[in-house]
């Protein structure tokens, strides 16, 4: 008889083994972790190369050209050239349609070392800033696994990831409106152009204030952890 009840237990110990060996398989978290990982080992080359490639200017990086581009409306400048009273445009329309350009890209084939360097500014807040994001949120996940869901540092970490959001949003308007009216003074010849920004990053925005309020919702579970761990 207790040589069968020790069968038993080694039988129900290797069965708790096998559903603890199961979770960690199915953990959702990991499987996050493992690919916010690898995007971010990804972005760490894209960025390198990227940045390599604008200051070299050499074309010998896939995707990176030696010329520096800018992307301005079409209501300010330039405006399209008039040739023999006919606006340049598409060929082929039917007959009554007009057309409209809303963005027009300049690009300076052959620039020099300020056009190159404001090119590199430009490319900063979209190359290091998801780089820095994607990080934070991979150190996260790890906390969170190892932590558990509900630990005291996972709001704190929701806090810092909505405020990144934000300030890259609010950084990249600012720096990107005014790289791109210093390019657009450095290619064209029309008048002085102190800021050109065409796109507000609502994206970011929205979800920047998404983490901010997940933050809030977190630390409130925290704090009812807290009161059942108090009361068992």
């Amino acid at each position: 008889m207790p040589y069968r009840l020790s069968i038993t237990s080694k039988i129900d110990m290797e069965d708790d083994m096998d559903t603890t060996d199961g979770s960690r398989g199915s953990d959702p978290l990991r499987t996050l972790e493992i690919v916010v990982g690898v995007i971010v080992t990804l972005m760490a080359v894209v960025v390198g190369a990227v940045l390599v490639g604008a200051v070299a200017g050499t074309g010998s990086i896939p995707g990176v050209d030696a010329e520096v581009c800018v992307t301005t409306l079409t209501d300010g400048t330039p405006a399209f050239r008039q040739v023999e009273g006919e606006s340049t445009g598409p060929v082929g329309l039917a007959e009554g349609i007009t057309w409209r350009a809303e963005q027009v890209q300049v690009c300076d084939p052959e620039p020099d070392g300020v056009t190159r360097a404001l090119g590199v500014a430009g490319l900063t807040m979209w190359t290091i800033a998801p780089l820095l994001f994607f990080g934070l949120l991979w150190r996260l996940l790890r906390r969170a696994r190892r932590d558990g869901v509900f630990a005291d540092q996972v709001p704190g970490g929701l806090r810092v990831l909505g405020r990144l959001l934000l300030v890259w949003a609010a950084l990249d308007l600012v720096i990107t409106g005014f790289v791109n009216a210093a390019l657009l003074n450095r290619m064209t010849e029309d008048e002085l152009v102190l800021f050109s920004s065409y796109d507000v990053p609502w994206l970011l925005v929205l979800l920047g204030i998404s983490l901010l309020a997940l933050e809030r919702v977190m630390a409130q579970a925290v704090v009812l952890r807290h009161d059942a761990e108090a009361t068992i």
